[in-house]
This record gives C-alpha cells, structure tokens and sequence, in this order.
C-alpha cells in the first residue's frame, strides 16, 4: 500500500485513478430512512462509524433521506461509497448558521464532509443531493457572504478519491467544495442551482459556485454540466496542479482564478492549471483571473484586500462560448467591498506576480449588451503581468464583428494588445 501510494502522488489525477482500484469491501452498511420527518444523519453516522474503514456504504435507491444535522464523516479508510438515494437537506436556517462546520476561508460553512483516504463517492447515475437551497437565495437577497449558508458537499483534508455519477441540487452556498486535499478525480457530475422566483434578482444566485478548489493538489473535473449563478470552476487560494475537461456551464460568471489578494498580508499560490474543452452559454465571464486591491478594505467575506502572490503556467484552451454578458478573456484586479468610500483603485493597486498565462481556440459571440470587446488584460501597475498570450480568440459581437481587445499594464503589450 505505501508503494502504491508513492506512486499515485506522481501521477495526474487523470491518471492516478486508473490506476487505483479499491480493495473489495469487508463489511457494508445499508443505511435505513426513518420517512417519518426525523433526521436521518444519525443512522448515516453510524454507518460510517462501522463501515467507514475497509467497507461499502450504501444509500438505497427510490429512497430520500432527511438531513437535519451537520455530517461531519471522517477518518474514512478504503471506503466505497454507494449513493442511490436522495439526500434532502432540511430548511432550518437558524440550525445551519449556528452548527455548520466551519472552514476559515471567506467564514464558509459546510453541512456535509468527507475526510480520510481513498474513499470512492458513486452516484450511478440515481444519486441526488438536494440542498433545498431556495430559503437561502431568498434570505441571502444577493449578499453571497451572508454567513451560514451551508455547503451541501465537500471532500475536506481528503487523500485520494473519486467522486462520480450524482447530482447536487439547489446548494444554499457553493456546490461541491475540495478543502486541503490531493489526488482527486470527479467525474459525470451534474449541478444545477436555480431560483423558482421567476421575478427574482439573478444576483440573489450570487455564491452558488459549482466547482471550488483551496489549498488543494492534483485534482481533475471532467465530463460534467453546472447551471449556476457564480464561478462554474473557481480556482481558490492554494489550488495547484488542476485540470477541467469537457465542461459544460450555464448562467455561470465562468472559469475562475480567485480571488486572490483578499486576506492582507496573507500570500495566495495559484499554479499549474489546465482548463480545456469548456462551453459557457449565457455566463457573464469566459476564462478570468481576479484578484483584491492592494489595501484591505473592511474585512472578508464581503471585504478585504492587501494580500500578495503569484499566478503562473495557466492555460484556457478549446473554449466556446454563447451569449456572454461580460467579457470572454478577463483580468480583474479591483474586487473590493461594494459599500461606501470604497478607495479608487489607482489609489490602493493590487500586487502580485503573473506569468505564462495563455487564452487559445475561443470561438462563440457576446450578448448584444457586450458590444465587440473580446479581451480585457487590466493589471495592476504593481501586478507584473508578463509571458501572457492570446491565439485564435475568434469571439464576434451578436451582429457578426470581430472582437476588440484592451490591454492595461501588460508587459510586451500595447492598450490595443498589440505585440511591442
């Protein structure tokens, strides 16, 4: 076993579970549901606590567990999780804001985690994770760092896994969270969270992210379909060595780097990733990097500033995109609190240091609103933003005009993104 793990922290994590194959289980534990409106995380609980080493878990299928309390499954073992079922999220605000489980990066709170090795999450295609997220879109009204909100699904200080075949609907905060752990595959995963209020601010969706990674290593998303009102893929602080393939995102604002910068004095790595064969229909962004302001104003989640860093060897290829609302290629380096007596951001410049950033095979049109801008670089006059590179960004306005570029602060670029 320590060979094999050896091994496995050499391998991309496309690789590495094609390699990996779970021993056959000791014992399994058929989780029962009460269907009675009790909690049913107690009787998950135990069967994680007897089955959670060297076993199988299942979720019944045609079943709906109620979910109450916080799940918090840990030291898990060689662990084959079968999750048929559906798994229900109760609406008890005041429960989730005083007990979720709390990770210090933006106050996040989380309502069910995975922690331990080599651990399999299999839905077969019938698993749902339903996080009943409406109360908290309305309660939320657009305040995404509203405290509280619980996360329905999160691999946390996780050792190889793979998380496959299951849906996640309705999630209060951001969808399926990776904290601090490495050699993880997810694969076939369908998100979608949405409000019924069809007069509602789209920006009550605000925080319903997909896909987060933090302080995270060698970790692949594949073959999967997000409808959310946030980042599709948000590359967070920390995050090292990802890879995105065949990714479809709807309503999204797009594939992310950030924020970073927003704890002050605090240094943000983000490095080595690959985003590839990726569709945007209706999202707000294509492929961006954000980072805070140079100075701290007021405090996360909603604040903050003042942190520093690096973003390099990144690569955004093979991207179509439908109707986007913003921009397809996009530095951003003034994320800031939106309250009063904000401080310019001339006054109050990011820092960090970007390098071997490259954009290539974009094709698609812009929503009307958009008009032809294609490409906004705006870095930092402190931010060293050098080996970027864009090819073939074939991105039109809704009437068919090419697309027009703005550089700001780019080294080896003009305002117009020309070559100097």
């Amino acid at each position: 076993m320590k060979f094999l793990r050896h091994v496995l922290q050499l391998l991309p994590a496309s690789l590495v579970f094609a390699a990996y194959t779970p021993s056959s289980p000791e014992h399994t534990c058929v989780i029962p549901a009460l269907n009675d409106g009790r909690d049913d995380a107690p009787a998950i609980r135990e069967a994680f606590d007897k089955c959670g080493k060297n076993g199988k878990v299942i979720f019944q299928k045609d079943t709906t567990y109620s979910i109450q309390t916080v799940l918090q499954l840990h030291d898990l073992k060689n662990v084959q999780v079968d999750m048929l079922g559906t798994l229900e999220y109760s609406t008890d605000v005041r429960y989730w804001i005083l007990h979720g489980s709390y990770y210090y990066f933006q106050n996040i709170s989380i309502a069910m985690e995975f922690s331990g090795e080599d651990i399999t999450i299999d839905g077969h295609g019938s698993g749902t994770i339903d996080g009943q997220g409406q109360v908290w879109y309305d309660l939320a009204l657009g305040v995404g760092g509203l405290y509280g909100r619980p996360i329905p699904f999160c691999l946390r200080n996780v050792k190889n896994a793979v998380a496959r075949n299951f849906k996640i609907l309705q999630s209060g905060k951001w969808n399926f969270v990776m904290l601090e752990s490495q050699n993880i595959l997810v694969d076939n995963i369908y998100l979608s969270s949405t409000s019924d209020d069809d007069q509602a601010n789209p920006g009550n969706l605000g925080n319903t992210d997909g896909f987060d990674t933090i302080n995270s290593d060698n970790i692949t998303i594949q073959n999967s379909w997000a409808n959310v009102g946030d980042d599709c893929v948000s590359f967070k602080p920390g995050s090292t060595n990802m890879h995105v393939k065949n990714l479809t995102c709807y309503n999204s604002a797009g594939i992310a780097i950030g924020s970073l910068g927003q704890y002050e004095g605090v240094r943000d790595v983000v490095e080595n990733i690959t985003a590839e064969d990726v569709t945007l229909i209706g999202s707000r962004n294509g492929a961006y990097i954000k980072t805070y302001v140079g100075k701290r104003t007021y405090w996360p989640p909603q604040g903050g500033g003042g942190g520093n860093g690096y973003v390099r060897n990144v690569v955004f290829k093979n991207f179509h995109i439908e109707n986007i609302t913003s921009s397809p290629v996009l530095i951003q380096q003034c994320t800031h609190w939106g309250g009063y007596n904000v401080p310019a951001c001339a006054d109050t410049p990011a820092t960090g240091y970007f390098s071997n950033i490259s954009w290539s095979n974009f094709t698609g049109y812009l929503n009307e609103k958009v008009g032809t801008k294609s490409i906004s670089w705006a870095c930092s006059p402190l931010a060293q933003c050098e080996g970027f590179s864009f090819k073939d960004i074939n991105v039109k306005s809704v009437d068919g005009a090419d697309g027009t570029y703005s550089c700001s602060n780019v080294d080896g670029y003009d305002a117009t993104c020309q070559k100097v």
